[in-house]
């Protein structure tokens, strides 16, 4: 599901699927298409994509069926309609934490190309834009999706402010997605994913966000995180972020050498991969 159809299936509380995709190998694509993915998620806050590469791969991937979400370096309404330019079908926001940022981020989304005075006069309500002008913008902007990280106090403190926020045909944040590794450090309880505490924050999260009507995930970055993702859908989440190629690939990897190395009757590699993304 691409474009409208995507955004239209969160406002209606039905459940995306999809996993970071970190390689821009032709193959993994093939593979990728056929697995019967929602979305694909392109991080460029994490990790360095090349920009003619990361253009083809939302043009791809888009071409499928499937809708590239691209999380931007930080809460830029250029690098939001930079990502929009590159072929990305929702755009996904780190770290955001005050209202003005989301006012910025929801122009640049959905009011494109509106800037300057007249976009935050249109924002602010302090302007309706004319009949022709609105119907342009709907029409201009119905493919796009806004999804906001969640990985702070002050995020979570204010993020029922920012579902408040409209746009020119309905809701301004179409989703949130909790940034597992930022919102554990910022409670001062780094990578206790399984903790009490934090498995009770993050649920607490998701189901204040899907009681609002907003569609809400998290995601499980790091290896042997299936537990964790399972207790996120079972408190409501509806965007399921699983994991990624390296992680998996690291994940399946380890565990055949280590099914090895008891043949050959040598200890087995115990080594943990951390989650920071």
């Amino acid at each position: 599901m691409v474009g409208k159809e995507f955004r239209d299936a969160l406002r209606s509380g039905k459940t995306v699927y999809g996993t970071l995709i970190t390689s821009s190998s032709p193959k993994m694509f093939d593979l990728v298409s056929k697995l019967g993915l929602d979305y694909v998620f392109f991080c460029t806050e994490h990790i360095f994509y090349n920009p003619d590469n990361l253009g083809w791969m939302c043009r791809a991937y888009k071409a499928s069926g499937i809708n590239p979400v691209v999380r931007i370096l930080e809460p830029n309404p250029f690098l939001a309609t930079q990502a929009l330019d590159a072929g990305a079908g929702a755009i996904l926001v780190p770290y955001v934490e005050n209202i003005t940022d989301v006012y910025a981020l929801v122009g640049a989304v959905k009011y494109r190309p509106l800037k300057g005075d007249k976009l935050k006069r249109i924002l602010y309500g302090d302007e309706k834009p004319s009949t022709e002008l609105e119907a342009y913008l709907k029409n201009n902007n119905k493919n796009n999706t806004l999804l906001l990280n969640i990985e702070s106090p002050a995020g979570v403190n204010n993020m029922e402010q920012f579902f408040l926020v409209k746009s020119i045909d309905g809701p301004g944040v179409d989703g949130i997605v909790i940034g597992p590794h930022d919102l554990s450090v910022s409670y001062e309880m780094p990578e206790k994913y399984r903790s009490k505490e934090y498995l009770d924050l993050s649920c607490e999260i998701i189901k204040k966000t899907r009681a609002c009507g907003i569609a809400a995930g998290c995601h499980s970055g790091s290896r042997g995180s299936l537990d964790i993702q399972i207790e996120w859908a079972k408190a409501g989440a509806n965007i399921i972020m699983h994991s990624s190629d390296i992680f998996l690939f690291a994940d399946k990897l380890q565990d055949d050498m280590n099914s090895i190395r008891k043949v050959k009757g040598e200890n087995v590699n115990i080594d943990k991969l951390g989650d920071n993304i």
